[in-house]
């Protein structure tokens, strides 16, 4: 009959292999001391060689439980690997919302932070405009989702306020004598309507020069010096951006709330730890 390892036995003796007293190891498998110098015996009997050797400073390994620490650990992390890639499997997915803002300039930490206390929770990430993610969370499509302020029961709550920003190419200076031109995302977008309200009101000229549905759309057109866009200081990415509000004597902007959304239905820990870490952002 062919024989097998027990796993909880080369556990044991893994964790006094790799330091720990018999007291500690009992603490860490939940067994008591007496058990788990039984553990080590059996494991002992069942490769016929001895392990561990006591000396008056404790135990120290013998030539046959050096070579064994290799393989125990081997053995010990494929079970663990195929424990956690089962529970992965059978776990709750996740789905998540973001605007393109949030989606570039926090959404990295905050699924890296997620990922470390969750790290058997499957992600699925949205990344699109605040009315489409907004709307996917009220229709049940998300669990999720980070995006400007918009009233209704899904809102949660206000994350982060953003002033908006005119964002232009440096040294790229619109004539005085023509309309502002800009680059700016389709019809409905807050930050379109911010901008074409506030030159509105202050009697300014403008044009669309370029629409697009995407931050990178937007950002080439504003770095090739086609027009000036409208965004937070997340944009601010790379040396040929800035916020040249003040250089080009623009309107002040209004700010941009940021809001936390998610449906009114059932709740679980994995959700509920995501919607605690997005209230602590800031």
């Amino acid at each position: 009959m062919q024989r097998t390892l027990d796993l909880a036995l080369l556990r044991s003796f893994l964790l006094i292999a790799e330091g720990r007293s018999f007291t500690e190891t009992a603490d860490l498998v939940g067994r008591s001391p007496s058990a788990v110098s039984l553990h080590i015996q059996k494991l002992e009997e069942e490769l016929g060689a001895v392990l561990l050797r006591r000396n008056a400073r404790g135990v120290e390994l013998t030539l046959a439980g050096e070579r064994l620490v290799g393989f125990a650990r081997r053995l010990l992390a494929l079970s663990d690997e195929t424990l956690l890639a089962f529970r992965a499997a059978g776990s709750r997915p996740l789905r998540v919302g973001a605007t393109q803002d949030i989606a570039e300039a926090v959404l990295p930490g905050l699924l890296r932070r997620f990922a470390r206390e969750h790290p058997a929770v499957e992600l699925t990430l949205r990344i699109d405009r605040s009315a489409a993610v907004i709307e996917a969370v009220q229709g049940g499509a998300l669990d999720l989702a980070i995006a400007l302020r918009r009233d209704g029961v899904a809102n949660r709550g206000v994350l982060a306020e953003e002033r908006m920003l005119w964002i232009g190419a440096r040294g790229a200076v619109p004539a005085p004598d023509r309309p502002v031109p800009l680059a700016l995302f389709e019809p409905p977008c807050s930050f379109r309507t911010a901008a074409l309200d506030a030159l509105a009101a202050a009697g300014r000229a403008s044009r669309v020069a370029v629409t697009s549905p995407s931050l990178a759309g937007l950002r080439a057109a504003v770095e090739a010096g086609v027009g000036l866009t409208v965004r937070t200081r997340h944009s601010l990415t790379g040396p040929l951006l800035a916020d040249v509000g003040a250089e080009l004597a623009l309107p002040p902007l209004p700010a941009a709330a940021f809001c936390l959304y998610a449906g009114g239905g059932e709740r679980w820990p994995e959700r509920e730890d995501f919607l605690e870490m997005c209230r602590h952002l800031g």
